[in-house]
């Protein structure tokens, strides 16, 4: 597989590279953007508590599915991945 290719696994959550450093995390539910380090690829994935007050109420309960996702995204893409308290974690809204 390619470096930065994009995967679809089972829990529907797609992932890519962004552009300013983020990983667009993408399901049918919404998109999150998460914090990855271009210099050196390197992703940054919101601890628990940090998930639950950035995330819109559809994710909070997601943190599992999303991290799960993520980690496989940088397996396949030989990128470390590391669960931080001091990153971002937003939701990308449509048409703004």
């Amino acid at each position: 597989m390619p470096l930065l290719a994009s995967r679809v696994f089972m829990n529907q959550i797609k992932s890519n590279p962004g552009w300013k450093e983020e990983l667009v995390a993408a399901s049918d539910e919404g998109v999150l953007i998460l914090e990855i380090a271009m210099g050196t690829l390197h992703v940054y994935f919101p601890d628990e508590q940090k998930w639950l007050v950035s995330v819109p109420g559809w994710a909070k309960e997601k943190w599992q599915a999303y991290l799960d996702a993520c980690t496989d995204w940088c397996k396949q893409n030989r990128i470390p991945i590391e669960i931080v308290n001091n990153t971002y974690v937003h939701e990308e809204k449509k048409g703004i």
